[in-house]
C-alpha cells in the first residue's frame, strides 16, 4: 500500500508574516506554507518580497502573497493588511517578526537611535495587531497571534538598551492583548529565542572565535537554527495550543535558565 499522505495542519488557513522573507521570518513563511498555510509575506523591499515569494511551497488555496510596507509607516502597513484580506478573504493567523536592534553605550545613545528601535519593535507590533484586531471583532473571527520577542526580554543586554526596553515591552504586550481578547477568542502568545543564525547575527555567527565564545554561554552548546524557531510558532498558532494565551515560550537552548549557575560558585 503507498504511504499514507502526511497531514497539512494549516490547509486553506491564511497568514500574514512581518519581516517574513528573512531569518527566523522566513522559516516561519516556509513553515506555514509546508503545512498548506497561504501566506502574506511582509517586508520594506518589494523586490526582496518578490524574489522570495516563488521559493514557498506552492498551496491548494492560492497563490501566497507580497505585502510591501515598512511597519513604523502607519499607513503602509493599514494598507498591506487590507491588501491581506482584500486578497485572501479573511485571516487566521498573525505573525509579529520584523524586528531591528542597534548597540551603543547607554550614554552615548541618541534619541534618534533610540526611537529607531522602538518604532519598529514595538509601535510597528502595535499598527499590525490593531488592524488585525479591528478586522477580527467586526466579524466575531477568533485568530492567533504570534509575536516574536527575544531573551532580552527578561535577560538585560548591556550597549543594547533600545531592544531590551522594546522586548520588555513587547512582553507586557502580550500578556495585555492575551487577557484583553482571551474571551473573544483571539489567543495571543509570543516566542523568545535566544542565539539563532541569522543574518542579524553575522557578525558573531561567521567568525569562529566569536561563535565558540556564544556557544560556551549556552547550556546546549550550540546556537539555535531559524527552523528551530518556525516549529513552536506553529505549535502556538494551532489547535494543539488552544488553551494558551498571553505567554511567552522561550527558545534558547537553556540561555535564560542562568548557565552560569551550571557551577555552584555562590555558597
Amino acid at each position: 500500500m503507498p504511504p499514507t499522505p502526511t497531514a497539512k495542519h494549516f490547509e486553506n488557513k491564511k497568514v500574514f508574516v512581518s519581516g517574513g522573507s528573512q531569518g527566523i521570518g522566513q522559516a516561519i513563511s516556509h513553515a506555514f506554507a509546508r503545512e498548506g498555510a497561504r501566506v502574506a509575506v511582509n517586508g520594506r523591499h518589494k523586490e526582496k518580497l518578490d524574489a522570495f515569494l516563488p521559493s514557498l511551497p506552492p498551496v491548494s488555496s492560492g497563490p501566497h502573497l507580497s505585502c510591501p510596507a515598512d511597519v513604523v509607516d502607519e499607513q503602509a502597513v493599514i494598507d498591506a493588511i487590507d491588501q491581506a484580506f482584500r486578497e485572501f478573504g479573511d485571516l487566521d493567523v498573525l505573525v509579529c517578526n520584523a524586528g531591528i536592534l542597534s548597540e551603543s553605550p547607554s550614554e552615548d545613545v541618541t534619541h534618534g537611535d533610540f526611537m529607531k528601535v522602538m518604532n519598529v519593535n514595538v509601535t510597528g507590533v502595535m499598527f499590525c495587531v490593531r488592524e488585525v484586531l479591528k478586522r477580527w471583532l467586526s466579524t466575531g473571527k477568533k485568530g492567533s497571534i504570534i509575536i516574536n520577542s527575544s531573551v532580552h526580554q527578561i535577560i538585560p543586554k548591556p550597549a543594547f538598551l533600545a531592544y531590551s526596553a522594546s522586548k520588555g515591552a513587547v512582553g507586557n504586550m502580550v500578556k495585555t492583548w492575551g487577557l484583553e481578547y482571551a474571551s473573544r477568542g483571539i489567543r495571543v502568545n509570543g516566542v523568545a529565542p535566544g542565539a539563532i543564525l541569522t543574518p542579524m547575527n553575522d557578525t558573531w555567527a561567521n567568525d569562529p572565535e566569536k561563535y565558540e565564545a556564544v556557544s560556551s554561554h549556552i547550556p546546549m552548546g550550540r546556537p539555535g537554527e531559524p527552523d528551530e524557531i518556525a516549529e513552536p510558532v506553529l505549535f502556538l498558532a494551532s489547535e494543539k495550543a488552544s488553551y494558551i494565551t498571553g505567554q511567552t515560550l522561550y527558545i534558547d537552548g537553556g540561555l535564560t535558565l542562568y548557565a552560569d549557575f551550571s557551577k555552584n560558585w555562590s555558597s
